[in-house]
């Protein structure tokens, strides 16, 4: 990955949605040769995909949590799925330490977030804090330099 491909990956991570040409010109290479970048990015599985971030408060979910879930070890696969199937679930990550299971939820009122966390407790121990700001929003990881 050079310098241009840090670039494009940048720009594309503030927007997604920019145009070939904007990028091209951004990062002063051809319209052709930054598709083809993109194209190698996306093969290669450092592109993953193109998301529109939505912000849960502003339709309708103001209460976001971070639950950590200590899962019983022969369940873990079980209590995975389940967590799949939850809706109110927006983010998932399996931890190190003494909790399995690390989720982002977002829900509408207190009772839900109650009831859900009575849904989560057949699975194991339960410990929520409430969101109340994300000074750093999720974020391009930082790229190394060419050598």
């Amino acid at each position: 990955m050079d310098r241009f491909d840090r670039k494009i990956l940048a720009a594309l991570h503030e927007n997604a949605r920019i145009s070939f040409a904007e990028l091209a010109r951004r990062v002063n290479l051809s319209a052709p040769a930054v598709a083809d970048r993109v194209a190698k990015l996306e093969q290669s599985g450092v592109v993953t995909g193109y998301h529109a971030r939505i912000d849960p408060n502003r339709i309708g979910l103001p209460i976001a949590c971070l639950i950590e879930l200590t899962v019983k070890h022969l369940e873990y696969y079980l209590v995975i799925e389940q967590i799949r199937n939850t809706p109110e679930v927006i983010e998932c990550a399996s931890i190190t330490g003494t909790s399995g299971l690390m989720i982002r939820v977002a829900v509408d009122t207190m009772p839900a977030l109650q009831a859900l966390i009575a849904r989560l407790m057949q699975f194991g121990d339960t410990k929520t804090s409430i969101i109340i700001d994300t000074p750093v929003p999720p974020r391009m990881p930082m790229l190394s330099e060419d050598e």
